[in-house]
């Protein structure tokens, strides 16, 4: 008896389990659960988003110390390059050679300085447009939960 008791009990709460996990208002809740995890989604998105913008931020900072390094350089360059010139109107050819190794020297390191830069800089539009591609699946992404929470109140106010 305890044995056919304990079977229809379990079969019961079994029975009973199914019911309410049919249940709208069991529906409405697990909604609002996967609302939770969305918006805990699209803060933890914001926060990336504002640290991604902080290091588009000191990327581009360093672009613009770099491209202002680098005149600097192009100032010394023509300024070794004049000297150069004044030494070999004054017929002072080593001097002159000395001066164009070094110019050409400063010529090396300013091209690989552009290069770093340009690398830079297309780093950082690559991040940009990755920020951008976000905010638009963000929004996407929030249209089509708005779009389901209407659903969902709709249906909640037929119950």
């Amino acid at each position: 008896m305890k044995t056919k008791t304990l079977m229809m009990t379990g079969l019961l709460s079994m029975i009973s389990a199914a019911a309410f996990a049919q249940n709208p208002v069991a529906q409405v809740h697990q909604d609002n659960t996967q609302i939770r995890q969305d918006s805990k989604q699209i803060h933890q998105d914001n926060r990336e988003i504002k640290h991604d913008n902080a290091v588009i931020a000191v990327k581009k900072n360093e672009v613009a110390a770099g491209q202002q390094q680098l005149q600097a350089e192009r100032q010394q360059r023509t300024t070794l390059a004049r000297a150069e010139q004044a030494d070999v109107k004054k017929g002072d050819l080593a001097g002159a050679q000395q001066l164009d190794q070094a110019r050409r020297g400063e010529q090396q390191v300013i091209r690989q300085q552009k290069q770093e830069i340009k690398h830079d800089e297309k780093v950082i539009a690559h991040r940009q447009a990755d920020k951008q591609e976000t905010k638009i699946a963000r929004h996407e992404e929030k249209v089509q939960r708005h779009e389901d929470k209407v659903k969902r109140d709709h249906d909640a106010a037929k119950i």
